[in-house]
């Protein structure tokens, strides 16, 4: 039971710390007035809900928290002219949610394993 609550501890980590950047980040945006600050609170508030499912329910989470990382990669390695500019979104959202996801989904095998 010990290693599961670190890999969810782990994986909670890593999308908060993603969810605290996309929220200062929008936030200065806002106040700067650039554009494109909202769409960064709702990356936000998507990771923050994507952390809440996962904590709750490991399994789930998991898998739906990396299949939306593996989706949002292959929509901005088709949607953005060059490989090169896809470089910032997939290594800033798609990264972390994949491995988040990947966290979660071993801490439930973790819990289910019996040593």
């Amino acid at each position: 039971m010990k290693r599961s609550n670190g890999f969810r501890i782990a994986a909670a980590f890593v999308l908060g710390l993603t969810t605290i950047f996309w929220l200062f980040k929008g936030l200065a945006d806002i106040l700067g007035g650039v554009q494109g600050g909202t769409d960064n609170l709702i990356v936000a508030v998507a990771l923050l809900l994507l952390t809440l499912v996962g904590w709750k329910r490991l399994l789930l989470g998991g898998i739906v928290t990396a299949s939306v990382g593996v989706i949002l990669a292959v929509y901005f390695n088709f949607s953005l002219p060059d490989i090169y500019s896809a470089y910032i979104p997939l290594i800033l959202i798609c990264a972390p949610m994949v491995l988040g996801g990947l966290l979660f989904i071993e801490a439930d095998w973790a819990a289910k394993k019996r040593d």
